[in-house]
């Protein structure tokens, strides 16, 4: 499963400041669009430490934007997951919303770019990606339900660098009972439930809400 791949709870991760191919190769890199949308939250770029994500993904890092405020989430973002994309088709870039910064969160977000560069069906809205154990320690989530990132501005959810495009796509970690709801009724008639409960998805220890 994809945490399991990730090693979770064993991960060490470089922070490096100079953005290296896909993060930084045009008029505006990913890095700066996320900038944008969080001008207040100070952005660290980090190299994953898990093997062959720099063969398959040359250039791939993960963001992390710091709250600009107490009792905002943490924002984890890939850059460079786009570039696999076939030609003709948008790439997709995913963000991650967390309580706090834990390094397992870079190596999580580098293991499912590698493993979606590699699938025949790209992860989209309403994919369930299966981690194999909890996204945090002490979470009963241990599936992620691809949305679109409604928690941002509108405009984050496209980017364009003048040469290629690239959706925006927000991975919200859900738990068994929400994976096979969401199978059963739609990925619709979770965000329904999430939205009238007013349930905090970035809290690790949230119940379900089905």
């Amino acid at each position: 499963m994809l945490l399991r791949a990730a090693q979770h709870g064993q991960i060490r991760a470089y922070e490096v400041r100079l953005r290296a191919a896909v993060c930084d190769d045009g008029a505006m890199s990913f890095a700066d669009h996320v900038a944008r949308f969080l001008p207040d939250g100070a952005q660290a770029v980090i190299a994953p430490v898990r093997a062959g994500v720099a063969e398959r993904l040359p250039g791939f890092r993960v963001l992390r934007v710091a709250p600009a405020q107490a009792g905002e989430p943490w924002v984890y973002a890939t850059c460079g997951a786009a570039q696999s994309a076939v030609d003709g088709e948008d790439g997709a870039e995913y963000v991650l919303l967390a309580p706090e910064q834990d390094p397992v969160l870079v190596e999580m977000l580098a293991t499912l770019a590698t493993v979606n560069a590699d699938a025949q069906e790209k992860f989209g809205v309403g994919s369930i990606i299966a981690l194999g154990r909890p996204w945090l320690t002490g979470s009963w989530a241990t599936y992620l339900l691809v949305l679109p990132p409604y928690p941002f501005a509108p405009g984050f959810e496209t980017y364009e660098d003048g040469e290629r495009s690239a959706v925006v796509l927000w991975l919200v970690p859900i738990l068994t009972a929400e994976a096979q709801y969401v199978r059963s009724r739609g990925h619709r008639a979770l965000e329904q439930l999430i939205e009238t409960r007013k349930a905090n998805v970035a809290d690790p220890r949230r119940a379900s809400v089905v």
